[in-house]
C-alpha cells in the first residue's frame, strides 16, 4: 500500500539542510519561527538563492545533461551531442525593422499605390550581417561543443530525405571547392545546423575524417525495431486487498497516521505580521485575521452630490483636524474654521468633507487638560507609526513560543515637565454617557500594546494613559 516517495534522497538532503539551518539560527540565542523565517530570508537576500541540497560532487560517476554554454571550459571523458540536426533561431530576421549596432536601422519599403512591400537595401545589407554574426557565433557554440570529449564523442542528429540531402550535399562539395583550404562561405551560409555543417566537412575531407570518426546511419524503422515491448501486469488493488488476510494491527496503524493530527497547528496559521487593528478582529473573533482588504473607493468614482459621508470617514477626518492643531496657538472659533480652511485648499481634504466637520469638536478639545499640557510639554510626538514583537500566547491563549510582529500608529505622546511620559488615543465611537467603561474595555488591549511599545523605546513607564472621546468631547484615563 505504501511506495517510496519519489526523489527521496533528494528530499531528505534538502531537509537535513533547512535541520542545519536552523542549527546555525539557534546557535545565536534566536527563537521563534518568525525570526526563524526572517532568518532565511535574509540569507536568501545576501547569498541568492538557497538552492537544492546536493547529493553528488564534481568527480562522482555519473551522467550530466547541460547546455554546451554551461560545459565551456569543462572536460569528460564521454561526451554526446544530440539534437544537431535542429535548424538555428533565425526568426528574427524576418523583422520589419531590423536594428545593427554599427550600420543602424533597416527597414521595409512600403507601396501603398501598388499594396506590396519588399526589403530596402539597407534592410537587406543589415540582415545579411546580421546573419553571417549569427553563423559565426554559432560556430563558436560548435567549436566549445566538439571539445569536450577526452576520449569518445558521439553526435546525434535528425535529418528528413538523407539519401537525396546526401547527394545534393556531395554535388555541392565538388562545385564549391575550397578556398586557400578552407570551405567555401557561400555553401555554409546555404546550411544552418549543426549536423550538416559536420557533414560538410565530412565529404570535404573524407579520406582522412574515415580515420577519425565513423558515420552511422539508421531509419526510423531500424530503431524501432531496436525497442522490445515491456509487458504490462494489471493488477487488481482492491482484489488483492480483499484476498489477502487482514491485519489489526496494520490496520490501526494505518487509521492512526490517516487520523494523525499535527500538534502544533496553531503555529502554522498564526500570522506572522499584522496591525494593532487586525489583532483586536483576532482577540474578539478567536481566529486568525482575514487577509482580505477593503480597499476605499476611487476618488474619481465619487459622486459629490449622491455620496454621503458616513460615521466612519466624519470621525477620520475630526481625528486629521486634532492631528494638525499647532500647541502654540490659542484657539478660538475663527482659527479652528481656519484650519479646516487651510486643509481646504492644500486639497488635503474636499470641501464636502470640510462643512462635513464640526468646528467645535475641535475647539473643546484645545480646552481640556491635555491639550493644557501639551503646551507646556518638553516633546510632543504626533502620528508616530512602530513595530513590537507580541508573543502568540498572549492572543490564542495557548502554550506556543512564537510571536507576532505587530504594526500600528499612535495617536499622540508627550512628555510633561515632571518628565512623566504620557499616551493619549482619539476615538470618534459613538458611546452613551456614563457608559464610559465600555470603551476603556474595547480598546483597552490596544493601549497596552501602545504602552509596551512606549517603553521599550524610551525605558520608562508609561505614567498615563487617556482616551480622549471626541463624541463626548472628554477625556477618559485608563
Amino acid at each position: 500500500m505504501f511506495g517510496l516517495m519519489s526523489n527521496g534522497e533528494l528530499r531528505q538532503a534538502n531537509l537535513k539542510m533547512l535541520f542545519q539551518k536552523a542549527k546555525q539560527y539557534e546557535s545565536a540565542n534566536f527563537k521563534g519561527l518568525y525570526n526563524f523565517i526572517k532568518f532565511i530570508d535574509k540569507l536568501k537576500l545576501s547569498s541568492g538563492d538557497l538552492g537544492a541540497a546536493k547529493l553528488i560532487g564534481e568527480n562522482d560517476n555519473v551522467i550530466r545533461i547541460m547546455s554546451i554554454h554551461k560545459s565551456k571550459g569543462l572536460e569528460f571523458p564521454v561526451v554526446f551531442l544530440s539534437n544537431t540536426g535542429k535548424q538555428f533561431n533565425l526568426t528574427d530576421l524576418n523583422k520589419n525593422v531590423l536594428l545593427h549596432q554599427e550600420m543602424g536601422i533597416g527597414v521595409k519599403y512600403i507601396d501603398y499605390d501598388r499594396q506590396i512591400q519588399y526589403d530596402t537595401l539597407s534592410k537587406a545589407a543589415i540582415k545579411n550581417k546580421i546573419l553571417e554574426e549569427t553563423l559565426s557565433e554559432e560556430m563558436r557554440i560548435l567549436y566549445v561543443a566538439l571539445t569536450r570529449a577526452k576520449e569518445k564523442l558521439l553526435i546525434t542528429g535528425i535529418q528528413r530525405d538523407y539519401q537525396k540531402e546526401t547527394e545534393k550535399m556531395i554535388q555541392e562539395v565538388e562545385r564549391y571547392p575550397k578556398k586557400n583550404n578552407k570551405i567555401n562561405p557561400i555553401l555554409v551560409k546555404n546550411y544552418k545546423n549543426f549536423l550538416n555543417w559536420i557533414l560538410l566537412v565530412y565529404y570535404y575531407e573524407k579520406d582522412r575524417a574515415e580515420n577519425i570518426l565513423k558515420l552511422n546511419l539508421y531509419t526510423k524503422q531500424e530503431l524501432v525495431s531496436k525497442f522490445t515491448e515491456i509487458e504490462k501486469e494489471e493488477i487488481d488493488v482492491i482484489k488483492l486487498i480483499e484476498e489477502k488476510d487482514k491485519n489489526k494491527k496494520q490496520l490501526e496503524q494505518i487509521q492512526k497516521i490517516l487520523n494523525y493530527s499535527y500538534p502544533y497547528k496553531i503555529a502554522t496559521i498564526i500570522p506572522t505580521k499584522t496591525s494593532v487593528t487586525k489583532l483586536k478582529q483576532m482577540q474578539l473573533q478567536g481566529k486568525t485575521e482575514n487577509d482580505t482588504t477593503e480597499l476605499p473607493k476611487p476618488e474619481f468614482l465619487k459622486n459629490e452630490k449622491e455620496e454621503k459621508l458616513t460615521g466612519t470617514q466624519k470621525g477620520s477626518l475630526v481625528h486629521l483636524c486634532l492631528q494638525n492643531l499647532n500647541e502654540k496657538i490659542d484657539y478660538d472659533i475663527d482659527k479652528i474654521k481656519e484650519l479646516i480652511q487651510n486643509l481646504v485648499e492644500k486639497q488635503i481634504i474636499t470641501k464636502k468633507e470640510g462643512k462635513a466637520i464640526n468646528p467645535l469638536k475641535i475647539l473643546k478639545f484645545t480646552k481640556s487638560n491635555i491639550w493644557k499640557e501639551l503646551k507646556e510639554a518638553k516633546q510632543i510626538e504626533r502620528e508616530k507609526p512602530f513595530y513590537i514583537n507580541i508573543p502568540a500566547k498572549e492572543i490564542y491563549q495557548e502554550e506556543i513560543e512564537e510571536e507576532i510582529l505587530v504594526q500600528g500608529i499612535i495617536d499622540l505622546y508627550y512628555i510633561d515637565q515632571n518628565d512623566n511620559l504620557i499616551l493619549v488615543d482619539y476615538k470618534t465611537d459613538y458611546i452613551e454617557k456614563g457608559k464610559e467603561n465600555e470603551l476603556v474595555e474595547k480598546y483597552k488591549k490596544q493601549l497596552e500594546i501602545y504602552q509596551q511599545a512606549l517603553e521599550q523605546v524610551f525605558s520608562k513607564k508609561v505614567t498615563r494613559k487617556y482616551i480622549y472621546s471626541t463624541y463626548l468631547n472628554k477625556q477618559i484615563e485608563i
